[in-house]
């Protein structure tokens, strides 16, 4: 009877053991050859997965996009608009162990991705989809009432977007300024302050 693999669960020690070496000794160190020791698994049975360093950084990045999903898939949310839109932004920024693992794989992915054509598409993807994220967010305070429908939509999402960015990394660098407390009280403000045109 042929062996079952469960690959969910293959994909879990595989990302984590990568990060594993690159939080403790920087990405460099992550060669194929010692993740697979580190996941206890042979240097050919990776390769089933990725073949380079960049394709690994990939696989990490897309098992951690696809952890803060289910994260977010099972979340509930707010009936309150403002309060909803609120919760969202914050899944984005790193105010707790799980996000902090995610967002740092996220600007280790976007720095190398500076110099790596293999990596490019994805960063523009993620990127893209901040961005986008804050224009659904605007439209929906939009529709709700609570943004004029003179607000300018495309800048306001630019600046949403960037708040949320700019957090994300200040959060990381400078976690005794940047608390799970002030960061929440920064978002709320900037919502209340949309409110207000």
């Amino acid at each position: 009877m042929p062996k079952f693999i469960n690959h969910d669960k293959k994909r879990k020690l595989i990302a984590e053991a990568a990060w594993k070496i690159i939080e403790k000794e920087g990405i460099e160190k992550a060669s194929i050859r010692r993740v697979a020791a580190e996941a206890g698994m042979s240097p050919g049975a990776l390769r089933h997965y990725f073949s380079t360093k960049d394709e690994m950084l990939l696989f990490i990045i897309e098992y951690y996009i696809e952890e803060g999903k289910k994260r977010s898939d099972h979340k509930e949310w707010s009936k309150n608009p403002l309060q909803a839109v609120e919760e969202v932004l914050l899944e984005l920024v790193p105010i707790d162990e799980e996000k902090k693992i995610e967002t740092s794989v996220w600007w280790i992915f976007a720095l190398r991705s500076l110099t790596s054509d293999a990596l490019k598409e994805k960063k523009d993807e993620m990127t893209d989809g901040t961005y986008d994220l804050a224009n659904s967010m605007i439209k929906i305070l939009t529709l709700k009432g609570i943004l004029s429908e003179s607000v300018n939509a495309d800048l306001e999402s630019s600046r949403l977007s960037a708040l949320i960015e700019g957090l994300s990394f200040h959060t990381l660098l400078r976690p005794d300024v940047y608390t799970p407390e002030k960061v929440k009280e920064v978002i709320s403000y900037h919502l209340k302050t949309l409110g207000n045109k």
